[in-house]
Formats: structure tokens, sequence, C-alpha cells
């Protein structure tokens, strides 16, 4: 019997859209523990986890249903490129909150076909969303509130 070889054509990724919506609302509720003010002109939320590491979340934009947030690691002792930074639009009305910009990734997709260019995995929309999650689980549960700005920290 010779060797044969089968080739399968790949599935293609189909993004699972109510655990996708179910984490986005999870992600909605801790934001809604840890922002004191939704207002725009409010000063920004940190959040201190240990002597050298401050979460901050800052409201960049706001509207009627909708807010853009700004969440960023602080740190003194890393360059800025090491330190995560991750836009969310929280939707009010829907009360959910999902990733819209992460690092170098200016508009997240629903999925990517694999490989490509940017190595993106096929469910990185779901991956970043996941990241915040824990993100802001860690901040919850880590976190103790600043007044104001961290010395030496912008």
């Amino acid at each position: 019997m010779a060797n044969s070889i089968t080739l399968t054509k790949a599935k293609k990724y189909v993004p699972d859209l109510v655990a996708l919506n179910s984490l986005c609302e999870r992600n909605f509720m801790l934001l809604d523990y840890l922002v004191e003010d939704w207002d725009y002109q409010a000063d920004a939320n940190q959040f201190e986890t240990s002597p050298s590491f401050v979460f901050q979340i800052k409201v960049l934009e706001q509207s009627r249903y909708t807010n853009l947030l700004e969440i960023r690691q602080l740190s003194t002792s890393l360059p800025d490129f090491l330190q995560p930074k991750v836009q969310v639009r929280v939707y009010h009305d829907a009360k959910m909150a999902e990733v819209v910009k992460s690092q170098n990734i200016s508009r997240i997709e629903p999925s990517y076909i694999y490989p490509n260019r940017q190595m993106h995995q096929p469910d990185e929309k779901h991956q970043i969303n996941l990241f915040l999650h824990d993100w802001l689980v860690f901040c919850k549960e880590n976190g103790m509130s600043l007044p104001g700005d961290v010395p030496g920290i912008n």
C-alpha cells in the first residue's frame, strides 16, 4: 500500500459571541466598581498594587451612553513600551466594556486569519478582553486607591 497524505482544510475560526459578551459584561461590572466618577473632567482613578506599580484609569471621552477609558500600568522602574496600556469603550446602556485599542493594535478585529503578518491569534479580541478582565480583578483584589498623583509618575 502506498503512503498517502491527506490534506484537510483548516476550519475558519468563528468567535464565540456569547462568551465574548459575557466577558464584556464582567469587565463592565469590575470597571463600575473601580471607577469613582465617569465624568470626563474627573481626575484619573489610581490604584497602587505594589510600591513600584500603579494602575491608572482615565476617562478620555464621554457621551450620553458611552465612555472611552484609558487603562495603564505605570512604573518608574520600567520603560514606557513595557507598561501595558489599553483603551476601553464602555457602553452604559448595554452594561458592557470592550477593549478597542491595545498597545500597538489600533483597531482590534473580531477574528484574524492565521498566520498573518502581525502574528495576531485568531481569537486575539477575546484574549485581549480576557487580559483586561484579569487586570481589573487584580486591581480590585490588590489595589489600594490613591488620593491623587503618585510622585515621580506622569
